[in-house]
């Protein structure tokens, strides 16, 4: 038995400000401004505001806007909202925020529906959900953005390197290619397919075909969203138009997300008419950090991805993959 969004939420329409009529400060002054933006949580910027701002907790959602209809965030701050921006508020008290978090994301599967400029003014409180969620969320922690948001170790610079070097991709990288897999073929599953594509790290479908390579390894589209590299940490398919960049040796992630940085400066070389194919990759030089000896220094590149905000949150990520 499925639910409406308004039998578990109250909603009420956002204050419809005109953000070119506020004034714009730099936190912490002034609250958040939600617009209906799909990123960011739909923060589109820090005003300063005498209307009652929205509580720290509450949903937004995108009710028009091309290509964010139903975009649906929890808020963690105060904030006030733009045009077209309905605010819910759960009516259970003291709803986790896992559980929140997953209501927003079943409203926001949603989507779909709308296009071509339909609104969802009229029918989002009628939009069937799940009858509740699954175990797993009432047993989900999420994670504190201030603790992810900070550096693993202490700052490091690139410059404590003192040498650099060019460096062909072949010397330390296997590169091979994916296989064609057309959408007839794939069957609905959990491991990742990576398609040619610059976002959520490449991941286009989640399949049950046998995946074909290990976690691990870099993938680079040489067609489509080309020189856009991913760090990939668990078993994967790749289509064709992707090339899998294999380590020749142990090279952990960090180290990798650094050559993944380092590709991407480089798509620029690339176009439609001139594709980054497997020979031609296999060929690129790209620069790194070297030792004294003319070899990569991974540690100086593992060092650095460490000193970077956010680092923690990867590290968190690989705990929780590894199992530790």
């Amino acid at each position: 038995m499925s639910k409406r969004v308004d039998d578990l939420f109250d909603l009420r329409y956002g204050h419809s400000l005109e953000l070119n009529r506020l004034a714009e400060v730099e936190p912490p002054a002034g609250v958040n401004f939600v617009g209906r933006a799909r990123t960011n949580n739909g923060v589109t910027a820090r005003v300063l505001s005498d209307e009652t701002p929205g509580e720290p907790g509450e949903l937004t959602v995108a009710l028009g806007g091309e290509g964010g209809v139903l975009a649906t965030f929890v808020q963690p701050e105060a904030f006030v909202c733009g045009r077209d921006v309905m605010i819910l508020t759960p009516k259970t008290r003291g709803m986790p925020l896992a559980e929140r978090l997953w209501w927003a994301r079943c409203i926001w599967e949603n989507h779909y529906r709308y296009s071509f400029g339909r609104q969802a003014n009229k029918t989002l409180a009628g939009i069937r959900l799940p009858s509740e969620p699954p175990a797993w969320v009432k047993d989900a922690a999420v994670p504190d953005y201030k603790s992810l948001a900070q550096p693993m170790t202490g700052y490091a610079s690139l410059s404590d390197s003192a040498n650099w070097g060019y460096f062909r991709i072949d010397q330390h990288f296997t590169i091979c290619k994916g296989l064609r897999l057309t959408k007839a073929n794939q069957l609905p599953g959990t491991n990742r397919f990576i398609g040619a594509s610059e976002k959520n790290n490449g991941v286009t479908a989640l399949i049950a075909n046998i995946a074909t390579f290990d976690a691990g390894c870099l993938t680079v589209p040489y067609n489509g969203s080309v020189g856009f590299a991913f760090y990939q940490d668990q078993p994967f398919l790749a289509t064709d138009d992707v090339n899998v960049l294999v380590p020749k040796r142990p090279l952990n992630r960090w180290a990798q997300l650094f050559v993944a940085t380092v590709i991407r400066h480089e798509k620029f070389r690339y176009t439609y008419g001139y594709k980054w194919t497997k020979e031609r990759m296999e060929a690129t030089e790209i620069r790194l950090p070297s030792t004294p000896e003319g070899e990569p220094d991974w540690a100086a590149m593992e060092a650095y991805m460490k000193s970077l905000p956010l680092s923690s949150a990867i590290a968190t990520a690989e705990s929780d993959i590894l199992g530790q």
